[in-house]
């Protein structure tokens, strides 16, 4: 055997995952991703010459050449969770406070009523009864969402087609919320840094590409964390030298 100077460069390990978005000029992380690939595809015009009794290949022509990128995360932050709607999102304060003797009108049997503000305390539901005003029993006449301050009307109970005042206190909190549908695919750039178990540390850029959710989101995960994919296609970046359009990797 010759002598080679020759160093296998195998690779094993994981690595993170960061992206620019829209109108941003910096490199944040994204989040935690179980898996990341670049798909490579070659489209090719191929010629076989068949004059002989068995046809050759005589001539290949590469037409185009994309890529795609390809990740399935479980960390569903808001960013994720704003592509996956295919929108974006904005966050809102509420302030602390306290609502008194808030009319809802006759209310229907197993109506759900929204409060106007999240993370409620201290709810107290009043209807008239003649002319005393008279605290129904929750867990019996109703039943009260928390979280998102939502009051529920019991089938059987004493609320049943009754004008009522429902009074509470509500805790600041940050209130993110989501707007679907109206951007849904958002083009970003990628920056994945390795770290390798073993073989060389790389931080793989990729310039642009449209990135929109690839498959379900499932609302509903009893029995497992729910994750989600995303795909996107590589596009050309115009602003940078030739050979560095698409993908850059450096490798230390």
């Amino acid at each position: 055997m010759v002598n080679r100077d020759f160093a296998k460069n195998y690779f094993m390990g994981g690595g993170e995952l960061f992206v620019k978005l829209p109108g941003s000029s910096v490199f944040k992380y994204f989040a935690q991703t179980d898996d990341f690939k670049v798909n490579f595809k070659v489209d090719k015009v191929e010629h076989k010459n068949s004059e002989g009794e068995v046809a050759v290949l005589d001539m290949e022509v590469v037409k185009e050449v994309s890529a795609e990128v390809h990740f399935t995360t479980s960390d569903l932050n808001k960013e994720i969770l704003a592509i996956v709607f295919g929108g974006d999102y904005v966050e809102n304060i509420q302030d602390s406070g306290s609502v008194s003797d808030e009319e809802i009108d006759a209310v229907e049997a197993g109506g759900v009523y929204e409060l106007g503000k999240v993370k409620v305390s201290n709810v107290v539901v009043k209807y008239k009864d003649g002319d005393n005003d008279v605290e129904a029993v929750e867990g019996v006449d109703y039943s009260v969402n928390y979280d998102f301050g939502l009051i529920e009307i019991a089938k059987d109970g004493a609320l049943v087609g009754k004008d009522i005042k429902v009074s509470f206190d509500y805790a600041e909190n940050r209130v993110v919320e989501f707007r679907s549908l109206n951007d849904v695919s958002k083009e970003v750039s990628l920056q994945f840094i390795s770290h390798p178990t073993k073989g060389r540390a790389r931080k793989t850029t990729i310039h642009r590409v449209k990135l929109s959710i690839n498959g379900d989101l499932d609302l509903k995960s009893p029995n497992d964390i729910a994750k989600v994919s995303l795909s996107g296609k590589v596009l050309k970046d115009t602003s940078k030298p030739e050979g560095r359009q698409f993908i850059e990797t450096i490798e230390v």
